[in-house]
């Protein structure tokens, strides 16, 4: 009631702290990297570690190039220029192979001259070693080796590699384009970055659409309100206690929005139902939380901690999945009681 009767400023705190946190969302690291997903002390992620301290890192950025036959001279040279042209502009780079590595490797680091030449080395080339950076005769593989980088570092390079493909253009008929992991999971920052704001917002339209179609009022909107608030409140939470976006707690927003309408709404009708029959605001917001106010407190608390026991998982996709949905529920009953 104290707040009803004097509700500018808290509206106004709790304004301005959404705003930050709509500001800081886009600055929360998106995790995409699958060794973040599994437990540190999992057995098979140690032994890669280990091997990883041995021989170095075994991350690979892959290209894969197609067109009418990988191994016509003209198009063996360019993968052959276009490789020490990579390696030479970026340090990240290590190494690199391809079926132009291998000719050389077999013909005594000399390129052949001639197609018969070429062909003749191709021969001494095991299938085995051909399959590895060949698939077909219209379909080859070129894969750098690189240090070990996170992955943000990693999509910077692949935009890098993309452009300097422009730059040193393939053959005429030819494609080369990202492939693998490479391709994958650096293009699942990037979505993940794009798909979480777009779920957000579709799930503010549907509901907001759903409300107006059922009330045909524009007061209908209002429990948008606080859901508005509580998705911000919910980035200042991740920024603060460091959580990271990842294919899980990507979906916090419109997660929260499902959670939070119902008891928005709720409140909404009770104090519709309080305001027809008392017809004084202060009265109506006091007696529709006191008879409505423990249920929803009591349905909310209910999830809160069945979800509790996500944050107790091993695998960090899922206690970070766990964490972010006790926010936005804790968030969820404040803006709709509170």
């Amino acid at each position: 009631v104290r707040i009803a009767k004097n509700p500018v400023p808290v509206l106004l705190l709790a304004a301005l702290i959404a705003l930050v946190g709509f500001q800081i969302d886009p600055t929360i690291p998106v995790e995409s990297s699958e060794s973040a997903f599994v437990p540190s002390d999992m057995p098979a992620k140690i032994n890669i570690e280990k091997v990883t301290r041995v021989i170095g890192a075994t991350s690979t950025a892959d290209l894969m190039i197609q067109g009418s036959r990988i191994t016509d001279l003209d198009t063996v040279k360019w993968m052959a220029g276009f490789e020490e042209y990579v390696q030479s502009r970026h340090l990240e780079i290590t190494g690199s192979s391809s079926i132009a590595t291998y000719i050389l490797e077999y013909n005594n680091g000399r390129m052949p001259e001639t197609q018969a030449e070429l062909d003749t080395v191709l021969l001494k080339i095991p299938d085995s070693v051909k399959e590895t950076v060949m698939s077909d005769p219209m379909c080859g593989l070129i894969r750098f080796s690189t240090i070990d980088i996170p992955m943000d570092r990693e999509r910077g390079i692949k935009e890098q590699i993309i452009k300097d493909i422009e730059f040193y253009e393939p053959p005429a008929g030819f494609v080369v384009q990202p492939a693998g992991d490479f391709e994958l999971f650096t293009s699942l920052m990037g979505a993940m970055s794009e798909s979480k704001d777009t779920m957000t917002l579709l799930g503010f339209i549907f509901v907001f659409a759903f409300l107006i179609l059922v009330y045909r009022h524009l007061h209908a909107v209002s429990p948008i309100i606080p859901i508005v608030f509580v998705v911000g409140w919910n980035a200042v939470m991740m920024y603060i206690i460091g959580l990271t976006y990842n294919p899980l707690t990507a979906t916090l927003g419109s997660m929260t929005i499902g959670v939070a309408s119902q008891y928005t709404i709720l409140v909404m009708e009770r104090y519709a139902e309080e305001m027809e029959e008392l017809h004084d605001h202060h009265a109506a917001i006091q007696e529709s939380v006191r008879k409505i106010g423990t249920a929803i407190t009591v349905s909310v608390l209910a999830p809160f901690f069945v979800f509790s026991a996500l944050c107790l998982a091993t695998f960090p996709i899922i206690s970070h999945f766990g964490v972010s949905t006790l926010i936005a529920v804790g968030f969820s009953l404040a803006g709709s009681i509170f």
